[in-house]
């Protein structure tokens, strides 16, 4: 069924793509309702203190990253240059040069991941910031802390090795130009990321529970759900090894 998912064929196959999605995305929250990982915080401590930084300077290395992930999708956004790209059209079935601008670059699901980014660093930088006020920190963001962390570097993780074994590789065999892929947001989205949280899992005090791996295979397929939505929207997918033709 897998090998035939990844074959044109006379129809789309939405059908059986969205059954194995669907079915895969309800089986992941089965898991987390019956592994009551979502009503499991970690410490304080674990939440807020470094074994090698102060809780001062690790609050600052929290927010410095959630603003870098700010600025980095605001001038990806905003950037009147735009960027070129090389989507699969979905009604040709063939990839071709489009030049990409505003909102829409946001649809990829590197920026996708690089806002998780963000948003695990803000969590994490509030969490520093009120304990080091002296407030107590909610119990809520004690739970999804360490979990938006989790699923944030194994997401980068993924774009980071997607980009650099699969697309550079496929964009050079089809003698597409692969400058955009080397301007300055590209190089923090595909490669600062998994340098700073690097350095972030080496100076949390988080406990990286193995079931935390559910969160990302969620969050990848909701992705996958909004790259068809994009297809209605734009006519094309950005990544065309995800194209359920």
């Amino acid at each position: 069924m897998l090998k035939k998912l990844f074959q044109y064929s006379d129809r789309d196959r939405d059908i059986e793509t969205y059954t194995l999605a669907i079915t895969t995305f309800l089986l992941g929250l089965v898991f987390i309702k019956y592994t009551e990982i979502m009503n499991i915080p970690q410490t304080v401590d674990q939440v807020t203190s470094s074994r090698l930084l102060s809780d001062q300077m690790l609050a600052l290395f929290r927010t410095g990253c959630a603003l870098l992930s700010l600025v980095t999708l605001i001038w990806v956004a905003y950037d009147p240059k735009g960027s070129p790209d090389f989507p699969l059209y979905y009604n040709e079935r063939k990839n071709r040069l489009r030049h990409s601008s505003g909102l829409t670059r946001l649809a990829a699901y590197t920026m996708w991941h690089f806002a998780l980014f963000g948003l695990s660093f803000t969590i994490s930088a509030i969490c520093s910031w009120i304990h080091i006020s002296g407030g107590e920190v909610p119990n809520w963001m004690q739970i999804v802390s360490p979990i938006l962390f989790s699923t944030s570097y194994t997401c980068s993780i993924l774009v980071t090795c997607v980009v650099t074994f699969h697309i550079i590789g496929t964009e050079i065999n089809r003698g597409n130009n692969i400058d955009h892929l080397f301007y300055w947001y590209e190089i923090v989205m595909h490669n600062l990321n998994v340098i700073l949280l690097g350095i972030a899992i080496i100076v949390n005090n988080y406990d990286i529970d193995w079931r935390y791996l559910v969160f990302p295979i969620i969050f990848s397929l909701i992705y996958i759900f909004w790259a068809r939505l994009y297809v209605n929207i734009a006519g094309v997918y950005i990544y065309n090894f995800i194209d359920q033709g």
